[in-house]
């Protein structure tokens, strides 16, 4: 069902996490976004996991905090949680972090999975960590689909996302999961996010053993 704009921003806010990492002064800045998929991982985009191009970030340890735990704009959230990566898929820039069960913190939101795209000029909906402003909303638009782009398939959103909602969300009216935050665009108000077809093959690649693939 459709939800209220109060009951969106609550779901998709408490489904979202800040990627941060801990400078030599000791001082937390947040750098990247993450969407809880399950109980105890979360989603991100691969270049907010990687250190180098061509490193394999799988078993790097990240720190992440949640909403009720940041209040303002410079200040150190009151916690920090401790994840680490489990999969990997640079072609289509995702990465997926499991939490270490005993610092969840406590029960959160679930981003689900879209059955269906919505179409050209629909309103979606993203919120994500813009230069680190912790929990930031914005609308916009499904400007186009594009099939072909350096990460595969894509979601052309018209509305504006900047640095640090890398790895972010976006979401229908319903709170559904849509597409996840990998690049900008030299066009005004203009990101690319890695298509729902593409999340769902590397969530779904990403629990099935190994043996199996093969």
């Amino acid at each position: 069902p459709v939800r209220s704009p109060s009951a969106l921003h609550q779901h998709i806010g408490e489904s979202t996490v800040a990627l941060v990492a801990i400078s030599e002064d000791g001082d937390v800045h947040v750098y990247c976004t993450g969407i809880w998929i399950g109980k105890d991982e979360i989603l991100t985009a691969g270049h907010c996991v990687a250190r180098e191009e061509g490193a394999d970030p799988v078993d790097r340890k990240i720190y992440y905090v949640v909403q009720k735990e940041v209040h303002e704009v410079g200040e150190d959230p009151a916690a920090l949680h401790l994840a680490k990566v489990t999969a990997f898929d640079e072609d289509h820039d995702l990465a997926l972090i499991k939490a270490d069960k005993r610092g969840v913190p406590g029960l959160h939101e679930v981003a689900s999975l879209a059955e269906e795209m919505p179409g050209i000029g629909e309103h979606i909906f993203v919120v994500g960590h813009p230069r680190g402003a912790y929990w930031s909303y914005t609308e916009g638009t499904v400007a186009a689909y594009r099939e072909e782009s350096v990460i595969g398939k894509v979601v052309q959103f018209n509305g504006t996302v900047w640095y640090g909602n890398s790895g972010g969300g976006v979401f229908d009216d319903s709170g559904n999961l849509l597409g996840v935050c990998s690049r900008l665009t030299r066009i005004p108000n203009m990101s690319l996010f890695v298509h729902l077809d593409s999340v769902k093959k590397f969530v779904r690649d990403a629990h099935t053993p190994s043996d199996i693939k093969e």
